[in-house]
């Protein structure tokens, strides 16, 4: 089994032979960029992966919690990380919208609306990992935009607050772009998925034993659950920066 694997993993990374021969021939300062991320993604995904099989293993709810915690963390350092923004100052209120955002849409995917009989880390890690995901995709498109507005406008801003408007009304507009920042990739994205990503999961789940109907009723929740929680993590880090007095 090992030699096999072995076997197959040289063989798939004879696909590389592709980009970097393209490099190579066209921009070969390119090279070492693209090893070194190759390299830091494999490492990630093998630690991550490790640290899901020991989640899946334990099978322990606070456990499987506290993976979706350090998960959130790190996904909230890579949006302010895309988005250049202080640590200091976002990663708390980024990581925290995530974390109770993913976790709340999650847990009600997976208490009222998924056919389970109870919430399992086999259930628990793949949908709050989708739902992360896609969220943290989303907030770096969100969070950006809104800080930058803000940013770029603040006379309209500090006009709004000068003629006796309060904060969050002075902030509606700017919240609004941040909305439509992530819905409008959202809804132009879903027919991709359909052709892309929503296959594959449906495959994987006819692999599993899901009856094609029920493997269908998955796919819609996985899409509906993407959407609210992408929007639940971004309502949650503008209430956080907020009251944090980041925005004064």
């Amino acid at each position: 089994m090992t030699t096999t694997l072995i076997l197959h993993t040289i063989l798939a990374l004879l696909l590389l032979i592709l980009p970097f021969g393209a490099l190579y021939l066209l921009d070969r300062p390119t090279i070492k960029p693209l090893a070194v991320a190759l390299t830091k993604g494999f490492v990630q995904l093998l630690i991550f992966s490790l640290i899901a099989w020991g989640v899946y293993k334990v099978d322990n709810t606070w456990i499987s919690i506290g993976w979706l915690l350090v998960m959130a963390v790190w996904a909230g350092f890579l949006v302010i990380n895309k988005c250049k923004l202080t640590i200091q100052s976002y990663l708390f209120p980024t990581s925290a919208g995530l974390f109770v955002g993913v976790l709340l849409i999650g847990l009600w995917l997976l208490v009222a609306v998924l056919p389970i009989d109870h919430i399992s880390a086999r259930w628990f890690i793949p949908v709050m990992a989708v739902l992360l995901g896609h969220s943290a995709a989303m907030l770096v498109r969100g969070l950006g935009n809104f800080v930058t507005m803000l940013q770029r406008n603040r006379g309209q801003y500090d006009f709004m607050l000068g003629n006796g408007a309060s904060q969050w009304q002075a902030l509606v507009p700017f919240m609004r772009t941040s909305l439509l920042a992530i819905l409008s990739p959202t809804i132009a994205n879903l027919s991709a998925l359909a052709l892309a990503s929503l296959p594959l999961l449906f495959c994987g789940m006819l692999l599993g034993g899901f009856a094609p109907i029920n493997a269908f009723a998955i796919m819609v929740y996985a899409v509906l659950g993407c959407i609210a929680s992408s929007v639940s993590a971004l309502g949650i880090t503008l209430v956080i920066i907020k009251y944090i007095h980041r925005l004064s």
